[in-house]
């Protein structure tokens, strides 16, 4: 079979997605072109754990997406057929910090690479990384393409910047430009600044007696929790297709941090009881009178949306996004990657 794309720029091809998406397109026979940092070695774990780190249609170079002559100059260089843009300030709470660097970080630079593309690969599909923050706290549910927008958060700012910005281009310029709005996807990649991660790294240390508990925050926020490697096969799909458009990538079914907490910690054989309400609720290992679940109000986001599940039928009608893990399966999944890490570290 030939490759949907003979060379694919992938913007953050470090992270969990970038380098989820590169194994992908390098298995269906694309050439790919990976961005990292400027000024500093990229971080090739994750390509090295997918086996791609030394692939021979593999490139890797720095670009800072914030500098649009930088932008234009690499997109004229490679020529790519699609761009994917997944590189930015990916988590919600540093947001808050700073708020103007997640948006310089997140909004211009997507506009940085729109029109570099506009200007030297006006046939290329450019696909964003946008994310389900962008709806801020929806008054129904499930949210799809058509709910309105209203983004909280700093960071869903950052992004509504960014997928405003691909809409427009695509209806100003006719550009080949979509939006994966990408609900919460973890695998075995995730960073462990991330609470599944956080979850299933300390599950795993549990399990090998090298920890005793772990600290979260809000156990009642509700997320649409899908599997990684899904998503970005889709996001794949997306510029194969001959006209940009959104498209919703989620499960449809919503589970609470506490749901992630008992799966995570079922995929040991521990059983959890919860106990107490608010920042007093604990997790406690039943038959062995463990707390091993606390929660420290410092965790908490200053705004946090209770209730975030995706309606992802048009993606699965034009796209034939099917999502393959349930919660139980991919909090094990995960437990069992970093049991395996961490008994090699040994």
């Amino acid at each position: 079979m030939s490759a949907p794309h003979s060379c694919a720029m992938i913007t953050g091809i470090s992270g969990q997605d970038g380098a989820l998406l590169a194994a992908h397109l390098l298995g269906e026979g694309s050439d790919v072109v990976g961005t990292h940092r400027p000024g500093r070695a990229p971080d090739l774990w994750r390509l090295c754990e997918l086996g791609i780190g030394t692939h021979p249609r593999l490139r890797l170079v720095a670009l800072d997406p914030a500098d649009a002559a930088a932008c234009a100059e690499a997109v004229a260089r490679v020529q790519p057929d699609a761009v994917f843009h997944l590189a930015g300030q990916s988590r919600v709470a540093d947001s808050f910090r700073d708020p103007q660097a997640s948006i310089a970080a997140n909004g211009l630079s997507t506009v940085n690479l729109l029109e570099a593309v506009r200007a030297n690969v006006p046939r290329a599909h450019l696909v964003l990384a946008s994310s389900a923050e962008i709806f801020g706290a929806p008054q129904h549910a499930p949210q799809n393409e058509d709910t309105p927008l209203a983004a909280r958060s700093p960071y869903g700012l950052s992004k509504l910047i960014a997928h405003a910005a691909v809409a427009s281009w695509r209806a100003s310029f006719g550009l080949r430009a979509s939006s994966a709005i990408l609900f919460n996807h973890e695998s075995e990649l995730r960073g462990v600044a991330f609470v599944t991660r956080k979850l299933s790294l300390g599950v795993a240390r549990i399990a090998l007696g090298r920890e005793q508990s772990i600290t979260l925050g809000n156990l009642d926020a509700q997320r649409d929790f899908g599997y990684a490697p899904d998503y970005v096969a889709a996001m794949a799909a997306m510029a194969a297709r001959d006209h940009g458009n959104d498209y919703v990538l989620a499960t449809g079914v919503a589970a609470s941090i506490r749901d992630f907490a008992t799966a995570a910690f079922a995929a040991v054989d521990i059983a959890l009881d919860w106990f107490g309400d608010g920042v007093d609720e604990v997790g406690v290992e039943r038959g062995a009178d463990r707390v091993r679940v606390r929660v420290d109000p410092v965790f908490f986001r200053p705004f946090d949306a209770p209730l975030m599940v995706g309606d992802a039928r048009r993606a699965r009608r034009e796209l034939g996004f099917v999502p393959t893990l349930d919660l139980a399966g991919l909090a094990r999944r995960m437990v069992e990657a970093d049991l395996e890490r961490e008994t090699r570290s040994t």
